[in-house]
């Protein structure tokens, strides 16, 4: 590391910052697996009646720095592997991390906002392992090959500090398109806004369209109501998604038919074709006969 580091991009900036994804990787696991195994004593030994519970409280405090940790870690990993400097790193989807241990906490499994047509639902992400379970790993996965450190996620992290706050805001904004949709009223500006503001965030995309689902991000390609600046927007956010969410063949081709019902196909094939699709998403969209420009 120390080698490719001086051989790098910090040979010729003193000042970089980077990320080795790889090594990030392995330091998330490991952080995981650190939470994981304070979770698991904190739940088979409940201090008894009587006893003080200061050491009990001081180690479940550090179970959740680790889950404040993990969040932050995990935004930087996914901004590292989707923006890497000098090209896209095709990676497996990258699921959210263990959310923070709570006593009988559930976390909740994602699922498609309709846009008012039955069956048109997104894709569901595997749930994560249930917090505090000894044992499950962070299933974030390193890339295929060694890629270069890269600046993207080493400093700025965008509008959200972690993954969760990213999805929780794109959580919001599914619902709003979701419901202009569903009530025939105009896509509210602040959810443009947002998502011209966001479209190259990694988590804030995939948990926007994930919440989405193809039909209605085939409705929001109607919205856009042909403006230039707001499909340039979609185009990103799209593509950015599809590093991270399984756009797969059943998926492109439900956006596609929704789309072609809404009477606007042909602007929809332009954003998939003008998006910067994952290696996967363009084979894909291939096997559709449609081609990704990039």
């Amino acid at each position: 590391m120390t080698a490719q580091m001086r051989s790098g991009p910090a040979a010729r900036d003193p000042e970089f910052r980077g990320i080795d994804p790889p090594a990030l990787d392995r330091v998330i696991r490991q952080l995981q697996d650190a939470q994981n195994a304070i979770q698991g004593w904190l739940n088979g030994h409940r201090p008894p009646p009587g006893v003080p519970a200061t050491g009990y409280r001081q180690a479940d405090q550090v179970a959740l720095w680790a889950a404040d940790q993990l969040g932050m870690l995990t935004r930087r990993y996914n901004y590292a592997i989707t923006h890497p400097d000098g090209g896209g790193v095709d990676v497996p989807p990258v699921h959210a991390p263990s959310p923070k241990p709570s006593p009988g906490g559930n976390p909740g499994a994602g699922g498609g906002v309709q846009p008012g047509r039955p069956g048109a639902t997104a894709p569901r992400t595997p749930s994560p392992g249930t917090p505090g379970t000894p044992g499950r790993r962070h299933p974030v996965r390193p890339p295929r090959h060694t890629a270069p450190p890269t600046s993207r996620g080493a400093g700025d992290l965008g509008n959200f500090p972690t993954r969760q706050a990213a999805a929780r805001a794109a959580r919001a904004d599914a619902l709003a398109v979701a419901a202009a949709v569903r009530d025939g009223d105009p896509v509210p500006d602040g959810v443009w806004k947002h998502l011209r503001a966001n479209a190259d965030d990694p988590d804030y995309t995939e948990a926007l369209y994930e919440r989405l689902g193809p039909a209605s991000a085939a409705a929001l390609v109607k919205a856009a109501h042909g403006d230039a600046a707001l499909l340039q927007a979609l185009r990103q956010a799209l593509g950015t998604s599809s590093h991270h969410l399984a756009m797969d063949t059943a998926w492109l081709r439900a956006f596609l038919a929704e789309a072609d019902r809404e009477g606007v196909r042909p602007v929809a094939v332009q954003v998939l074709t003008g998006a910067d699709l994952s290696p996967r998403t363009r084979d894909a969209l291939a096997g559709l006969h449609q081609k990704a420009g990039g």
